[in-house]
């Protein structure tokens, strides 16, 4: 799907979900989803940390190397690039790092999987939001693997282990080693046979407690099957797409419920 139509959707959307703050919403859970975490006002002092992460990277003009896995780039044409041009284009922006920063905090998710480190600032995000876990971080390009590497411990990060290797090398290896997993973040293969092979292998250890995030579901009409796919799925109970990404519950005792909301 190209940047414009992309841009044309999200437009379309957030029209449609104007003034939308919980409005229609009949499951409690949902509009306490809704009122506390996404659309909260509460500021943290670990945003500040994020920011400043953020600010690094972008002033990082380091040329890397980038592995070409995965689904590819709609902005980049040569393998070599800038740090500061990836984390413009390909990395978790404002929005998404305070989302993952939230999610782990509210949820205290124990075991935290990343698929997609890039440069470590969603890592960061979830990390600090989980300070009390661990989370595994998995990154097939070795060099923006080391400049996470290399931000997270500047900053004494202690709670994340990146891995580095293809999904498809590394996942079931790690999730063999699980018990369960708590929160997990698809960011990093954007083709529909990539995220629903992640999907279904992460959710053979989710639990009525768990949530899984999924980067960029309207990013291309793939993306966007892979996304119903997921909705239906048989194990999950509820969904909410927020656009720019999309949550997955998988709570006991309710019926089946997809929502849209808007995230702020």
């Amino acid at each position: 799907m190209g940047k414009i139509k992309l841009l044309i959707k999200y437009f379309v959307y957030r029209i449609r979900r104007r003034g939308s703050k919980g409005h229609g919403i009949h499951s409690p859970y949902v509009f306490e989803l809704n009122r506390d975490l996404l659309n909260s006002r509460a500021q943290y002092p670990d945003y500040n940390d994020i920011d400043r992460y953020r600010r690094s990277i972008m002033g990082n003009s380091q040329s890397i190397r980038v592995s070409g896995h995965g689904a590819g780039s709609k902005v980049f044409s040569s393998a070599t690039r800038r740090v500061r041009d990836i984390a413009r284009y390909s990395s978790s922006n404002v929005r998404t790092c305070r989302l993952l920063f939230r999610l782990a905090r509210s949820y205290s998710a124990p075991v935290i999987i990343e698929l997609g480190t890039s440069l470590g600032i969603g890592t960061f995000s979830l990390a600090r939001g989980g300070q009390h876990g661990v989370v595994y971080s998995l990154e097939a390009c070795p060099e923006q693997l080391a400049v996470a590497g290399d931000q997270l411990a500047r900053r004494g990060v202690g709670n994340a282990v990146l891995m580095q290797g293809t999904f498809g090398e590394v996942l079931p290896g790690l999730l063999g080693r699980l018990n369960k997993v708590d929160l997990v973040y698809l960011d990093g293969d954007h083709s529909e046979e990539s995220l629903l092979w992640q999907f279904g292998l992460c959710a053979e250890k989710a639990d009525k407690d768990s949530i899984f995030i999924i980067g960029d579901i309207h990013w291309s009409t793939g993306m966007e099957r892979a996304w119903k796919k997921i909705c239906s799925d048989k194990r999950v109970s509820l969904t909410v797409d927020l656009f720019y990404a999309g949550l997955v519950f998988f709570r006991v005792g309710i019926a089946k419920q997809h929502y849209v909301l808007t995230y702020m």
